[in-house]
């Protein structure tokens, strides 16, 4: 059976505008709590309407974006309650993840975190914000590599997502960036070198404390911005 070339092209176009659109959210181009108006989206994105509302659903699931009755999608705003809920699970899921990387990553994993580790001490804090984030999601994606359980994996990509906004903000707060890559070596160090999994999951889960308490400070900024 011959599969239809235009469903084929469907989905990556689909999956193209949400990496723009949730790219665009990140980089602030849209505040907190502005409307997303389908017209004005189609007309950037150069998509149909149907593309921009199959989008608009896929980033509500990921906590990105929220639907307003009669008034329609708008982007998230996350209160305290959100985020101290979101970084507690986000806390026990990375600490898990460490564990595991620990105990199941092979040698070639292990020296691919190491090799990470260097590059994200040696240029995390000269980088624009978006290419920090890009440089510390390949760095979690060997860890979750590792850790080898795609159940947790899901979870704590859906975390991730929702926090998305928080972590590329928090990191520009000064002295941020300096902190993360001391916690990050800490992590790598019990991890992939001494391979301790209580050690690992220990500075995963006080990597994610630090990352909470710079989330509430930014949180402020964030409201602000959402009502301006």
């Amino acid at each position: 059976m011959t599969r239809n070339p235009l469903l084929q092209l469907a989905a990556p176009l689909r999956q193209q505008t949400a990496d723009l659109l949730r790219a665009a959210i990140v980089a602030m181009e849209f505040k907190p709590g502005e409307r997303l108006i389908e017209t004005r989206l189609c007309e950037r994105f150069e998509v149909s309407r149907t593309v921009v509302r199959e989008v608009l659903r896929q980033l509500e699931a990921e906590g990105i974006v929220e639907m307003i009755p009669r008034r329609g999608p708008r982007v998230a705003i996350l209160t305290e309650k959100d985020i101290r809920d979101l970084y507690e699970l986000r806390g026990a899921l990375e600490g898990l993840i460490g564990q595991l990387f620990a105990i199941r990553a092979t040698a070639a994993q292990c020296a691919q975190v190491v090799e990470l580790t260097e590059k994200i001490g040696t240029s995390l804090e000269n980088l624009p914000v978006s290419e920090r984030t890009q440089l510390k999601d390949s760095y979690y994606h060997v860890l979750l590599a590792g850790a080898d359980n795609e159940a947790v994996e899901r979870a704590l990509r859906g975390i991730h997502s929702r926090t998305e906004l928080l972590r590329a903000y928090t990191l520009n707060l000064p002295g941020r960036a300096a902190q993360s890559i001391a916690e990050i070596k800490i992590i790598s160090d019990a991890a992939a070198v001494r391979r301790d999994p209580f050690a690992a999951r220990e500075a995963c889960e006080r990597h994610v404390q630090a990352a909470y308490e710079a989330a509430k400070g930014s949180l402020h900024m964030l409201s602000q911005m959402g009502e301006g």
